[in-house]
């Protein structure tokens, strides 16, 4: 995690000489020979044409310096809320019925800076995490025309602190249940990967890319019906010895990998209230067409303790855990020996894709954008059951050249 100023400078540095390092390919194209330059030339010229085909010139405008680069600041927040429900008395001598564990696992309110270089909407950046709890970072891909938009999102990160519900049975037919915040000896690793694509049907006068990449003008207001759809991986992972209670408490499931395809309807207006001025927003509800979850269960001497709970109690499992922050081995985790890996193909979902997004040009040169996005992604498995949302906040000065 980079933690001084001089680092950060250090990372906007690198990032903005990557993006940088296109321009020799320009400036070689322009001097023409050779295939590869042709080519490129080519590219670039067909880029241009995209820009303008079949768009109103009175609703958008294309500047004319078609290069960005953006220095970027980033707030970003994941929440994954997981549920499980397992037969109490498996673990706790003294508990009959149900023992149901919800734990709310927060990445916090984390920043993350980076850069963003492109060429009229078609680029990638980097940002990397510099507050915040655990390390993370994201990469970006995007790729934006007059009635399309295309963007890769790759995020990941660590986080060490939660916030627990558990509800239980006694064997005196007494109910009781509390929620608490902890932590886990070793981070829980959460990486996920969004692929989403869009297609405007009044592209001739509404822009997708004026609102969230800047390589064209919203000159009036306008709105757009819009079809998506999105591909969605993630990878929940906390199987480690030292999380052997929690892997217990949840069904001993410590790893998770889900695959979703979604399509969807939705509308996006841009609100243009004075000139350089654009307000934007998207909301499109997606239906998961596909929803495929493979989960992977453990068995550890803390879950043997529990199974033995005639002859071991709570007190010998803390003592386990004592010895296993010295010696992780001595926990014994290992594949379940019945049934360890599982996959199953959930019902059909609801879920959604917003976005905000306030733009102020500064001339054809540069530019102001704040620009938000929410995600929520849900799955199921037998008595488990859990969601992942996302939210994050970009601050962009970019630069046209």
């Amino acid at each position: 995690m980079l933690k001084t100023v001089g680092e950060m400078k250090t990372l906007l540095r690198v990032a903005i000489m990557n993006m940088l390092m296109m321009l020799p390919l320009v400036t070689f194209a322009g001097e023409g020979g050779g295939a590869v330059v042709r080519a490129v030339r080519r590219v670039l010229t067909f880029i241009d044409s995209m820009a303008v085909s079949g768009v109103d010139r009175r609703y958008i405008g294309v500047p004319g310096r078609p290069w960005q680069v953006v220095v970027r600041g980033n707030v970003n927040r994941a929440s994954l809320t997981m549920s499980s429900t397992i037969d109490a008395g498996e673990i706790f001598a003294d508990l009959t019925s149900s023992y149901v564990s919800e734990p709310r696992i927060t990445s916090g309110n984390d920043a993350y800076i980076g850069a963003w270089g492109g060429y009229r909407g078609y680029g990638l950046g980097y940002m990397h995490q510099v507050s915040g709890s655990g390390r993370g970072s994201l990469f970006t891909l995007g790729a934006t025309g007059g009635s399309y938009g295309v963007n890769f999102r790759r995020h990941s990160f660590e986080t060490d602190e939660f916030d627990i519900y558990n509800e239980w049975h006694q064997a005196d037919g007494t109910s009781h249940s509390e929620t608490f915040t902890t932590g886990l000896l070793e981070a829980i690793k959460v990486k996920s990967f969004i692929l989403d694509g869009y297609y405007m049907f009044n592209g001739s006068r509404y822009s997708y890319a004026a609102a969230y990449d800047q390589s064209a003008y919203q000159l009036r207001s306008a709105g757009s019906l819009m079809v998506g759809g999105m591909y969605y991986y993630s990878n929940i992972d906390y199987e480690t010895p030292l999380n052997a209670g929690m892997i217990m408490m949840m069904d001993n499931i410590g790893r998770l990998r889900q695959w979703q395809v979604s399509l969807g309807a939705g509308y996006a207006y841009n609100y243009v209230p004075a000139r350089g001025v654009l307000i934007s927003g998207m909301l499109m509800p997606m239906l998961t067409l596909y929803n495929r979850l493979k989960i992977y269960r453990f068995d550890s001497k803390m879950r043997q303790m529990g199974l033995d709970n005639h002859v071991y109690g709570e007190d010998d499992q803390v003592q386990l855990l004592i010895q296993a922050i010295a010696d992780p081995s001595v926990m014994e985790m290992k594949p379940l020996p019945e049934n360890p890996v599982q996959t199953e193909n959930s019902r059909v979902r609801l879920n959604f894709n917003a976005r905000a997004s306030l733009t102020y040009n500064l001339g054809d040169r540069a530019y102001l954008n704040v620009y938000g996005q929410l995600y929520n992604f849900r799955f199921s498995h037998d008595d488990n059951h859990g969601a992942l949302t996302e939210w994050f906040a970009n601050s962009s000065i970019g630069v046209r050249f």
